[in-house]
């Protein structure tokens, strides 16, 4: 579970990176249409992640 645990914490800290990224003034808007892209895929990993430890946590109940 532990894993599971840092695994989120490491996806929170990616999108909060592309979130930063995405405010550069430098970024075009295909850009910051790729990152927002990428930030989706990101949270429906996380989304995953979290699934899957409550399903864990109803199986070791």
């Amino acid at each position: 579970m532990e894993q599971l645990n840092q695994a989120n914490h490491y996806i929170y800290q990616a999108l909060e990176k592309l979130l930063d990224i995405s405010k550069y003034d430098s970024i075009n808007e295909e850009q910051r249409k790729e990152i927002y892209d990428v930030i989706d895929d990101i949270e429906e990993a996380r989304h995953a992640l979290y699934e899957l430890k409550n399903e864990m946590r109803t199986h070791t109940a």
